[in-house]
């Protein structure tokens, strides 16, 4: 990836050299433009729950601004909330956390990722993660100095977790390892069994492992999450990563998490205490409220996403020319077809958001050179949106593309 490196005012840092704009935010921006013109467009690009943040979350949180909790809080967060993500943690993922030295609140899981590397890589340090991935990993490891290390998995084995291919990509050189799961974009789900053997070959080297759960909450049918930091003996070298966006449809509040033994925590907060400092206080309690009482208002949600990962499948499922991911967790299709099927992804998501009105992100957003003919969709929206979405998709797939193309 190459961009523009000056500006009138002369060069940009050279830390931005590689780093272009996110390309998931440059369809939706698009798709903005159309809908400001007054166009219905099926959003499928960006991963927002379409719900409501779950009511006693709202209410904590205005109750903490009618009690004035506006001014700066702890750096790590507030107490209550760091006991109520240890808390939590404990009882979904069997991994306990002291909330006073081991947990951290972030803006967002996005900046646990950043702190993270920011906090531990660095120039000559090397980041392995598998793709397809989310962009942002390869985009934070290169603002960190560091050089990112995709290690490619196989469509045909579904994009699983390949252990052997991680292994031989591991050099001394080797800072850490980002594992995402479930994933995004494929919504694959790592098996206890993966897990372990990942564990196996990390305890040969000096590796972190960054376990990126933001999704664990969403996964379907008989399929369990299993968080690497409970297994074996990875929860000494584990940063677990998981926020409030997903499950309980708080995008917009901003709040996340990094849990990890205190030696790993101590760092990411020395990062934290030169950048944004502390998450908004008057917020906080409604996070905490969410993770203590909104239980079933995220089980209703997850079921919901299980009927709507169900009608979508039945969709896509068969179409010629066109193969999808099993999707065990997250709320993603990952959908690659052949050339002859249509153009490279890129010009088919111009394609379907110009004569569809229907917004994907291309496969290049998470597979720069493996992705060219893959889509991700999102079938966090209603489920009418997503089968009238879908089936406009479904039709351009299965017309001839137009030649030249």
């Amino acid at each position: 990836m190459s961009t523009a490196t000056t500006t009138r005012f002369g060069r940009f840092a050279d830390r931005l050299r590689d780093i272009g704009p996110s390309p998931i935010r440059a369809i939706f921006d698009k798709a903005a433009v159309l809908e400001a013109a007054g166009e219905k467009v099926y959003h499928f690009e960006i991963g927002r729950p379409d719900f409501d943040t779950p009511q006693v979350a709202k209410d904590a949180a205005a109750a903490s601004l009618d009690r004035g909790e506006v001014h700066y809080g702890p750096n790590a967060g507030t107490m209550d909330l760091r006991q109520a993500i240890s808390g939590y943690l404990q009882e979904r993922r069997g991994t306990g956390y002291d909330p006073g030295t081991e947990v951290l609140v972030t803006i967002g899981a996005n900046e646990a990722v950043f702190l993270a590397l920011m906090a531990f890589c660095g120039p000559g340090d090397e980041v392995i993660f598998p793709v397809p991935a989310w962009a942002h990993y390869e985009s934070c490891i290169r603002l960190a100095g560091a050089t990112p290390v995709p290690v490619r998995l196989d469509a045909d084995n579904d994009y699983r977790l390949d252990i052997d291919a991680i292994a031989a990509a591991i050099t001394p050189v080797t800072r850490m390892v980002i594992l995402c799961t479930p994933n995004n974009p494929t919504g694959g789900v790592a098996t206890a069994e993966e897990i372990e053997r990942l564990a196996s070959v990390l305890e040969r080297t000096d590796a972190l492992l960054m376990s990126d759960e933001i999704y664990a909450d969403l996964v379907y049918d008989e399929i369990r999450h299993q968080s690497p930091a409970a297994v074996g003996n990875l929860r000494e070298r584990t940063l677990v990563i998981g926020g409030f966006a997903k499950a309980f449809a708080m995008d917009g509040w901003r709040l996340g998490w990094l849990a990890g033994p205190k030696e790993l925590i101590t760092p990411a907060l020395r990062v934290r205490q030169y950048t944004t400092v502390c998450a908004p206080t008057f917020l906080q309690p409604g996070a905490a409220a969410a993770l203590r009482h909104a239980g079933p208002e995220a089980e209703a949600m997850r079921m919901q996403f299980q009927e709507r990962r169900k009608a979508g499948l039945k969709i896509l499922t068969g179409v010629p020319g066109v193969t999808v991911s099993q999707p065990d967790g997250a709320f993603y299709f990952y959908l690659t077809y052949t050339p002859e099927t249509a153009e490279p992804a890129e010009q088919l998501a111009l394609r379907l958001l110009e004569e569809q009105r229907v917004a994907v992100v291309p496969g290049t957003a998470f597979d720069p050179d493996g992705g060219t003919h893959s889509i991700r969709i999102s079938y966090a929206c209603h489920i009418d949106d997503l089968t009238e979405g879908l089936r406009r998709i479904v039709q351009t797939l299965t017309t001839p593309h137009p030649k030249g193309a």
